[in-house]
Order: structure tokens, then sequence, then C-alpha cells
């Protein structure tokens, strides 16, 4: 059996959902995954004009054997439909061409990763063995005017069209709750981010400190985008002037100027590096505002520090209150409090272990 990934992010890019997607399809029985890059569902943006939102990020997954990447540079129009084609027609049919070629007449499952144009043609032919659509955020929130009405639109044409809807987190879940072939497929995080057993023994982070050492090293791995919480970090800056708070990721935004001192913006470190990254924090940090796009997120990241056997400090976005019902490492709070963050660190840490493996082991028979 084949796959063909329409992906909601490159491949060069940090490691996201996607990535674990094809991993676990070529690990779980896929025989080959073609990977399509995706192009601009917009049209242009003022954020296209900021250098470091299109600067090479560290790839993620390293190229796994039986996958094959291919990718159009498309001119950002797709919302109106006659335009998109005239301007990339030529290309577009190159990728469907492509696509066509890996395929071959063979059993093939077609996996929307984000609503596009292209997608909608390839759902139209007949010869997918499967379609699926595999939700991983509220793509119309991230657009405004034209953009996002064209989003919304080729989002429900995509659900209309195909055998089995994924969704990333509760919320999307509930979004699509009116088909009835939705499946909640929360995330997870890699093997190698699970610290060894004998290293998971209960221990509070005050327990861990060092004499004489800065205290606390708050630590935020990820993109750094417009639903980023500046203010979140500013202010827990400001409560803990002696801890160093990093911030590792791709910036996609213009930083505030006012930044305190020992807060630190450090580029974006390849997957296989995150590990040892974790081992140097006391919590992890994940700051996002509370908003149309974060109400329907799960982040990776969250697995990724629990299972590192770090605590984790959050604002009350996405999938998080849902976490915080049933882990007690997580401290969640729309501002953070010194009192209440002091408090929570010196609690124990129980590691919480969910791997990809785990998550997707039924997903592909």
């Amino acid at each position: 059996m084949k796959l063909v990934y329409l992906s909601p992010v490159p491949w060069q890019s940090i490691s996201q959902r996607p990535h674990f997607f094809v991993q676990q399809a070529l690990e779980q029985g896929i025989t080959e995954v073609l990977w399509v890059e995706p192009y601009p569902g917009r049209l242009p943006v003022w954020q296209d004009f900021i250098l470091s939102r299109h600067a090479p990020e560290p790839a993620g997954v390293a190229v796994l054997p039986g996958l094959k990447v291919i990718g159009q540079r498309l001119l950002p129009v797709e919302p109106f439909a006659p335009l998109f084609k005239l301007c990339n027609g030529r290309k577009l049919a190159n990728l469907q061409y492509q696509i066509n070629d890996f395929v071959a007449a063979e059993p093939t499952i077609l996996v929307v990763g984000k609503p596009s144009r292209l997608a909608l043609t390839l759902l139209a032919q007949p010869h997918w063995q499967a379609r699926w659509f595999d939700a991983m955020d509220n793509y119309p929130a991230f657009y405004s005017g034209v953009s996002r009405a064209s989003m919304a639109s080729l989002e429900q044409a995509v659900v209309a069209k195909v055998d089995k809807l994924l969704c990333s987190s509760h919320a999307l879940a509930e979004k699509f709750s009116t088909h009835s072939n939705v499946q909640l497929l929360l995330n997870a995080t890699t093997g190698y981010m699970v610290r060894p057993a004998e290293q998971l023994k209960d221990a509070s982070v005050v327990d861990t400190v060092p004499a004489g050492e800065a205290p606390l090293c708050f630590g935020y791995i990820g993109t750094i985008s417009e639903w980023f919480d500046w203010g979140w970090v500013k202010a827990l800056a400001e409560q803990f002037p002696a801890a160093t708070i990093k911030l590792v990721g791709p910036l996609k935004v213009l930083k505030p100027r006012d930044l305190p001192a020992n807060v630190q913006l450090l580029p974006a470190v390849p997957h296989t590096e995150v590990p040892a990254l974790l081992a140097t924090f006391s919590a992890g940090l994940i700051p996002f505002l509370v908003n149309d796009i974060t109400k329907y997120v799960d982040p990776v990241k969250y697995y990724e520090y629990v299972a590192a056997g770090l605590p984790v400090l959050s604002t009350e976005f996405g999938e998080m209150p849902w976490h915080a019902a049933n882990v007690s490492s997580l401290y969640m709070a729309a501002n953070p409090d010194f009192d209440d963050i002091s408090a929570f660190l010196v609690k124990s840490v129980v590691a919480q272990q969910i791997t990809w493996q785990q998550r997707f082991a039924d997903v592909f028979e």
C-alpha cells in the first residue's frame, strides 16, 4: 500500500505531527510515501517581508527510506480560482503528473493534511484506496478576509469528500462532530524523547538545583509566531529575574523591543538534539495566546516536555485544560504568579510517556 500526503508544513521544518505521521505510516505497513510540500492558501500578507519567516530550519525527521518529497513554488492567489489557475496551472499540472506517476495504478491512500484546490482535484480522482483528512489545525483561523472565507470553503469541501477524518484535538473533533467518520487522534512524542526508566524517579525541580547555581531555567522549544504570548513570557521573566528563559526555535514575527535581559532567543535545533536541550530546563513553557487558532491545538511540545520528566508552565489554551485535568505536572494560568509557580515547582514530577508508535498503532491496519 502506498500513501500520498499533502502536507501542511515543509519537510525542511522543525518536526511536527505530519513528519511523525508519515514516519509511522512507513513503520506500520505502508511501503512508499509521497510527501507533497504545501503552497500558500492565501493572498500575500505583510509577514512575507519578515526575513526570518522564510529562513531555513533544521531538518526534522531524517529523510526516510521509502519517502519521496516533491513540491512547486506557487504564487499566493489561491482564494481567486481563475487567477490561481492562470498563474499556477502549469506547475499544478506537473504536480498532478508526479503524483499519478507515483500511484501507478497501485493501491494508494490519499491523506490531506491541509485543504487546498490541489486536494480537491486529487480527491475527485477515482483510483484512491481511501481518502483521509488529518486535521492538525483550525486552518481558516490563520487567515483573514477573502483568504479566510476561501480556506473555510475548501475545508468544508474536503471534509465532505473524505472517508476518514482524523482530529488532533477534542476541539477539532467537536468542530466536525456532525460527520460520522471523525476519529480523535491526539499528538504524542518520539521514543528517543523518553527519559530512561532509571532517571524517572519522583523528584521536584527544587531538589535537582545544585547549590550556588542559577536556580531555574524555563525553556520553550518550537516555532515563535503570531500566537506566541510575549506578555506572559515577559511577566514570568520579571517575576523570576534570577531565572533564565530560553526560547528556542524559528522566529516568524518581530520580537518585542522590551524583552527582559534574562530572556534568550536561540535558533532552532534538529529534533534529535531536543532531548539534550530539555535536560538543561527546569520546566517547559507553552505560552500561547488564547484565540481561534490555539483553541484547536494539542501541542507536540507538551508531550515532549512530560516525556522528559519536566513540569510544564502553560497558558489556558486549546487542549491544555484537558491535560490539566489528567496530570499533576502542569501549571496552567492566564497570568504567571510567582507564589503559585514556586509552590508548583516543589511538587514531584511524574513523567507521562505516549509515543507516536502507540498513538498510531491501529491507524494503518
